[in-house]
């Protein structure tokens, strides 16, 4: 028994090259990843509400990525392609950590015609899918990052990460899961647990993604509401990434124009 501990123990120690964990450590290389210059893609939304009904919406994705420049992290835009709502259209700006903005966010109406911005939505008002919060990229410094253990599931194996906000926040701590892998590169997020301020789990997600040319994009994203008993299921495909998209493909202007290929 003391040699097949001391043997696992010695193949955690290569896997890990020697290094010492900390869950800070493991955030910086699995969670930030290469995400691109400019994103375009097709984007089905399909929720599963309390009563067992489906609605399902289509949408072409436009994003690109700021970087910070002026205070933007980036921009987004969500044209609609399903028959039922067709025209509708939202836009959101993010903005980094320490401007005290926050997302602004615009919807276009095709029976008024009209372009209309929107306030922050609460999670708490949010009975599937993210909520504003969760679409916020936060600062590693944000929250303190503790490492648990390595769980494994099946044949796959994870680094789980415990982190608690530093100030208030909408959640009392996330529990995230990485996947562990021989290289580093290879790392992506799998798996967020999301817990209230009571440390009650209110809501879990779960990650697949690709690489395209040197570009990690989701290739879905799965999120189980607990407190509303919904399901929502995202999934991106005919992605292209650094495809070149210019700032006036996000306006107000644009949104109301429509989508433009």
């Amino acid at each position: 028994m003391e040699v097949i501990a001391l043997a696992l123990l010695t193949s955690w120690v290569s896997a890990a090259e020697t290094e010492v964990l900390s869950g800070k450590e493991i955030v910086q290389r699995c969670h930030y990843k290469y995400a691109g210059d400019d994103q375009r893609s097709h984007l089905l939304v399909t929720s599963e509400l309390t009563n067992g009904k489906k609605i399902s919406n289509e949408y072409i994705r436009l994003w690109k990525n700021y970087g910070g420049k002026d205070g933007v992290v980036d921009k987004v835009i969500l044209y609609t392609t399903s028959a039922h709502n067709q025209g509708l259209a939202f836009m959101r700006w993010g903005y980094v950590k320490g401007s005290k903005r926050l997302a602004d966010q615009w919807v276009y109406l095709p029976e008024t015609r009209v372009v209309k911005r929107i306030s922050k939505r609460s999670p708490d008002e949010m009975d599937w899918g993210f909520s504003d919060d969760d679409l916020h990229v936060r600062d590693i410094d944000e929250d303190d990052h503790r490492f648990i253990e390595v769980r494994t599931v099946g044949e796959k194996s994870f680094y789980v990460v415990e982190s608690r906000p530093k100030h208030d926040h909408v959640y009392g701590k996330r529990i995230v899961w990485f996947s562990k892998e021989d290289d580093w590169k290879r790392c992506v997020e799998s798996r967020i647990d999301y817990f209230d301020k009571e440390m009650k789990m209110v809501k879990t997600q779960r990650f697949t993604w690709q690489n395209i040319e040197g570009v990690w994009v989701w290739k879905t994203a799965v999120i189980k509401n607990f407190r509303a008993d919904s399901t929502t299921v995202y999934e991106v495909t005919n992605i292209e990434v650094n495809v070149g998209l210019k700032d006036r493909e996000f306006t107000a202007r644009a949104l109301a124009r429509g989508y433009q290929h």
